[in-house]
C-alpha cells in the first residue's frame, strides 16, 4: 500500500505544474466534496437495508448525470460572465440562465411526478415516492449552477469552492437526521434537494447587490447595456449532448442491474458500483480542471499537449492502482465501503474497476477536445451509448455478462476516442507549423525588401 501511495503522490506532483493556479483551489474543493459524498454513502449503506440502499444508489446514479449536465450549463454562464464582469452583464447572464433553467427544472419535476408509477415498475420498486423525491432533487439541481457559474465567471473561486463543499455537508447532515427519524430512502434522496437549496441561497449572497442594481444607477455610472443573451448556443447544446452520453455509459450498469435482477443482487451491486464511482469522481474533478486550463490557453500553446498527456498519466495511475486493489483485495474494499452485509459485491468490484478505468481515460480526452471546441467526439460517444443499451437488452443473464459487454464497448470507445484526439491534435499542430513557416517567409521577404531599399 505504501508503494501505491508513493506512486500516486509522485505522479500528482509531476503533473501539478500543468494544473496549478486558480483551478487548483477548485480541484481541491471538488475533491473535498467527493470525500464528503463518500462518507455520506458509507453511512447510508450502514443505516439502511441492502434493498433500500440499492434503490438509493440506483436513483442517485442519475444524480451523477445531473451533475455533469449542470456543468454544461455552468460552462456557458462562466464564459458569458467572464467576457464582461460589470453589473449589467452579470444580471443579464443571471436572468438569461434563470429563464432557461427554471422552466426546464419545473418540467423535469413534472415528468418525475407523472411517470413515477411507470418508473417504479421498471425499477421493481415497491413505492413511487422516491422518484417524486428525485424530482425535487432534479428541480433544485437546475438552480445551483446559476449563482455558482456567476461566481466562477467573476473569478470568485474561493467562494465558489465554499459552495461546492457546503452542498454535500448539508446533504450529509440532513440525511443522517432524516434516516434516523424513519424516512429511509425518501429522506436520503430528499437530503440531496436540501443541500442544493441551501447552496443556492448562500451562493446568492455575494452577488445579490449586483442583481438589485437599477438601470438608473448603471446609466449614472456610464455602464452600457448589453443585448439580449441566448442562454444556450449550438456549442453549449453539443456539450450538453456529449455530457449526456458520457454519464449514460458510466451509469447504465446500475440501472440495468436494478431492472433485471433481484433487490438483494442490486443492493450488493450498489456497493461495487459505488467503489467504481471513486474513480469516476476523481475523473470528474480532473476533467473540469483540464477543461478550465486548456480553454484559457492560446490555440498554439504547446503546453496543451503536455496537459493532456500528464492528465492521462495521472488518472491512469490512480485508476490502475485502485482497480488493482479491488482485484487483489475485493473483500476488504467491500467491507470498508458497505460492511459485511454486502459480501456478495466482491464478485463484481474488480470488473467495475476495469470498466471505470477505461471510462476515465475516455472522459479526460473528451473534455480536452471540448475545450478545443472539437465536438466530433460526440459521434463515437453516441454509438457507444446505443451499443451498451443493445448489449444489455440482449445479454443480461448474469451481472458478469452485463459487465463484460460494457467493458468491451468501453475498450473500443477508448481506442476510437484516442485515435480521434491525436489525429485532431496532429492536424492542429500541422496547421500551426504551416502558419509559422508562412509568417517566417513573409518576415524574411520583408527583411530582403528593406535590405534592397537600404542598398
Amino acid at each position: 500500500m505504501r508503494s501505491q501511495s508513493r506512486a500516486i503522490t509522485s505522479t500528482l506532483k509531476w503533473g501539478w505544474e500543468s494544473l496549478r493556479g486558480g483551478s487548483a483551489g477548485l480541484f481541491t474543493a471538488l475533491m473535498i466534496a467527493n470525500v464528503i459524498g463518500y462518507v455520506y454513502q458509507m453511512l447510508m449503506a450502514r443505516m439502511m437495508t441492502p434493498e433500500d440502499y440499492g434503490v438509493l444508489i440506483t436513483l442517485t446514479s442519475i444524480s451523477y448525470v445531473l451533475t455533469v449536465l449542470m456543468r454544461s450549463f455552468q460552462m456557458w454562464i462562466i464564459e458569458a460572465v467572464g467576457k464582461r464582469r460589470d453589473a449589467t452583464n452579470v444580471r443579464m447572464v443571471f436572468l438569461a440562465a434563470t429563464r432557461t433553467l427554471v422552466p426546464l427544472g419545473l418540467l423535469a419535476f413534472a415528468l418525475h411526478w407523472v411517470f413515477s408509477g411507470e418508473g417504479a415498475d421498471f425499477l421493481q420498486m415497491r413505492s413511487s415516492t422516491p422518484l417524486i423525491m428525485l424530482g425535487l432533487y432534479t428541480l433544485s439541481s437546475f438552480l445551483v449552477p446559476i449563482p455558482r457559474g456567476v461566481l466562477m465567471g467573476m473569478k470568485r473561486l474561493s467562494f465558489a469552492g465554499f459552495i461546492l463543499v457546503l452542498e454535500p455537508v448539508v446533504r450529509l447532515a440532513s440525511a443522517i437526521l432524516l434516516v434516523m427519524w424513519g424516512f429511509s430512502v425518501n429522506g436520503a434522496i430528499l437530503s440531496f434537494a436540501l443541500g442544493n437549496l441551501v447552496a443556492f441561497m448562500v451562493a446568492l449572497i455575494p452577488i445579490w447587490f449586483l442583481l438589485n442594481r437599477n438601470r438608473a444607477e448603471e446609466q449614472a455610472e456610464g455602464v452600457e447595456g448589453t443585448s439580449r443573451l441566448r442562454a444556450l448556443d449550438r456549442y453549449a447544446l453539443t456539450v450538453l449532448a456529449i455530457n449526456s452520453c458520457l454519464m449514460l455509459i458510466s451509469s447504465i450498469d446500475q440501472v440495468a442491474v436494478k431492472h433485471y435482477f433481484s433487490e438483494q443482487v442490486a443492493g450488493n451491486y450498489a456497493v461495487a458500483f459505488l467503489l467504481g464511482r471513486v474513480i469516476v469522481m476523481i475523473t470528474l474533478s480532473l476533467g473540469w480542471v483540464v477543461f478550465t486550463r486548456s480553454a484559457t490557453m492560446t490555440p498554439d500553446d504547446p503546453r496543451r499537449i503536455r496537459l493532456l498527456t500528464r492528465s492521462l498519466v495521472i488518472i491512469g495511475v490512480i485508476s490502475t492502482v485502485l482497480t488493482t486493489g479491488y482485484i487483489l483485495f475485493p473483500s476488504q474494499a467491500v467491507h470498508l465501503m458497505g460492511g459485511a452485509e454486502y459480501s456478495s459485491a466482491k464478485a463484481y468490484v474488480g470488473m467495475v474497476g476495469i470498466e471505470m478505468t477505461l471510462f476515465a481515460l475516455v472522459y479526460i480526452q473528451a473534455y480536452f477536445l471540448i475545450s478545443l471546441r472539437k465536438t466530433q467526439v460526440i459521434w463515437p460517444l453516441c454509438v457507444a451509448a446505443v451499443l451498451e443499451v443493445i448489449l444489455i437488452a440482449e445479454y443480461h443473464d448474469t451481472v458478469t455478462e452485463v459487465l463484460l459487454g460494457l467493458i468491451a464497448v468501453m475498450g473500443g470507445l477508448l481506442v476510437t476516442v484516442s485515435a480521434l484526439s491525436w489525429w485532431l491534435i496532429y492536424a492542429k499542430s500541422s496547421a500551426a507549423r504551416v502558419a509559422a513557416r508562412a509568417t517566417a517567409r513573409a518576415t524574411g521577404d520583408m527583411a530582403d525588401i528593406k535590405r534592397e531599399g537600404m542598398a
